[in-house]
């Protein structure tokens, strides 16, 4: 039996006159995440937290890799990207 592929999700969310921040999760998926169903965990975890997504909306793939790695790619979208993900390797 194979372990679920698992994704990390950042996304960069903002409270009252506070800039804005990473915030990260794991997910596992059999099936391979799109946007759309990123897109719908991250609102989902918005509402619970009370948070406000910051950026333009958009959804950026990071690819696959090491967590550090995956960390690193983070940091280096661009500015107005609101959420990436990329899965998670060994």
């Amino acid at each position: 039996m194979h372990p679920m592929p698992k994704y990390l999700i950042a996304y960069r969310k903002t409270e009252e006159g506070q800039k804005p921040d990473w915030a990260v999760f794991t997910t596992d998926s059999e099936q391979s995440l799109e946007a759309h169903a990123v897109t719908e965990r991250v609102q989902k975890r918005l509402s619970v937290l009370g948070e406000k997504l910051w950026g333009n909306g958009e959804v950026a793939w990071i690819g696959s890799g090491r967590l550090d790695d995956i960390l690193y790619r983070r940091d280096e979208a661009t500015p107005e990207t609101s959420i990436v993900y990329g899965l998670v390797e060994g």
